[in-house]
C-alpha cells in the first residue's frame, strides 16, 4: 500500500493554485494525511524582471510585496485545509521555487507533492509551469500536476470514476500502476492500462536488433499486449473493473486521446523507462502529457520507484 501520509503542497495566489490546493485536501482525507503549504519568495528572480541597464529598483517595497502575498496564499490555504478538518502547517521558501522545493522535498519527508501549473502572469508569480518541469526532474517521491481547468473534472480526488495507468516494463511503471491501484476505490473506481507501441521508435531500432519490420512491431505488440492484460488481470483480482488497451501512434498524444475518450479523472505514468524494444520513453512522454492533459496526472519518477512495494516480475512479459 502506497502511504501518502505527509503531502508538500506548493501555492501561489492564483487560481490555479487554489484548485491545485483543493485537489490536494481531497486526497488528504483519502489518505488521512497531513498538508504542508509552501511559498517560495524569490527576490532576486523579481528584482531581475524589474531592472534596467539605467536603473536598479528600490528591492525593499519588493520584498514587501512579496512577503505579504506569500502569507496571505499560506494563510488561506491552511485555513481552507483546516476548516475541512485536515492536518496543515506552512514552510516558507526562498529563491527559485523549483530548487527551493526540492529542497524542502530533501529536508523534510514528504510522501508526496501536489502542485498547479500555470501560474499567473507578473513579477510575484509563483512560475508554476517552469517550476513544474523543474520539481519533475528532481523529485524522488510521486508527483501530482493539476493543470489549470481540471479542478471542476475531478475535484474529488477521494472519489475518481476512471484512472489511466501508462504502462511499460520499467520498475517506475510498475510503481505507478501500484500508486493506481492504491488510490482506486474498490467498487468506483475503472482501471484502463494502456501501451502505445510507437511504430516510428520501432522502425528506428530495426538495424540494430537486424530484424524485419513486420518482426519487430509484432514482438513489440505481443509484449506490450502480455504486458498491460497481466496489469489488468491483477487490477481485477483486486475487485476493480479493468481494461487494457493496445495502440498505436505518438504516445504522448494517443494516450491524452484514449483519456479524452474515457473520460479518466487521473492519468498516472512512470518516468525513465528502461531502453530497448519495450522501452515507451516515458521521460519525453511525461512531459507531452503534462503539456496536454485537462485532468491531474499523476508522475511517478524513477528515483521513487523502489520505495513504492510492487511486484515488478509479475508485470515482465514472458519471451
Amino acid at each position: 500500500m502506497v502511504a501518502f501520509r505527509n503531502i508538500l503542497v506548493p501555492v501561489d495566489s492564483s487560481e490555479t493554485s487554489r484548485g491545485a490546493a483543493a485537489f490536494a485536501m481531497a486526497l488528504a482525507k483519502r489518505f488521512g494525511a497531513s498538508l504542508v503549504f509552501a511559498h517560495s519568495v524569490d527576490l532576486a528572480g523579481a528584482v531581475s524582471v524589474c531592472a534596467t541597464p539605467y536603473n536598479v529598483p528600490d528591492v525593499e517595497p519588493i520584498f514587501q510585496a512579496l512577503e505579504d502575498e506569500s502569507k496571505n496564499c499560506l494563510d488561506d490555504a491552511v485555513a481552507r485545509a483546516r476548516a475541512a478538518g485536515l492536518a496543515a502547517s506552512v514552510v516558507e521558501l526562498a529563491g527559485p521555487p523549483a530548487g527551493a522545493i526540492l529542497d524542502a522535498l530533501h529536508d523534510r519527508s514528504f510522501d508526496a507533492i501536489v502542485m498547479g501549473t500555470h501560474g499567473r502572469s507578473g513579477a510575484s508569480r509563483f512560475f508554476l509551469g517552469s517550476t513544474a518541469e523543474g520539481v519533475l526532474r528532481g523529485a524522488d517521491v510521486p508527483v501530482f500536476i493539476v493543470p489549470a481547468g481540471a479542478v471542476t473534472r475531478a475535484a474529488d480526488a477521494s472519489a475518481f470514476e476512471s484512472i489511466e495507468v501508462a504502462l511499460d516494463s520499467s520498475e517506475p511503471s510498475a510503481a505507478a500502476l501500484q500508486c493506481a491501484l492504491d488510490i482506486a476505490v474498490p467498487g468506483k473506481t475503472t482501471v484502463l492500462v494502456t501501451h502505445v507501441v510507437s511504430v516510428h521508435e520501432v522502425y528506428g531500432m530495426l538495424g540494430a536488433h537486424r530484424k524485419s519490420a513486420p518482426v519487430a512491431l509484432a514482438e513489440e505488440r505481443d509484449d506490450a499486449r502480455a504486458l498491460i492484460d497481466a496489469a489488468a488481470d491483477l487490477a481485477r483480482d483486486l475487485g476493480f473493473p479493468a481494461e487494457a488497451v493496445l495502440l498505436d501512434g505518438p504516445p504522448a498524444q494517443r494516450i491524452l486521446q484514449l483519456a479524452g475518450s474515457h473520460g479518466v479523472d487521473l492519468l498516472v505514468l512512470g518516468t525513465h523507462g528502461r531502453r530497448g524494444f519495450e522501452r515507451m520513453i516515458l521521460g519525453s512522454i511525461a512531459e507531452g502529457v503534462l503539456r496536454g492533459a485537462k485532468v491531474p496526472v499523476l508522475v511517478v519518477p524513477g528515483s521513487a520507484a523502489a520505495a513504492i512495494a510492487s511486484d515488478v516480475d509479475a508485470l515482465q512479459p514472458a519471451r
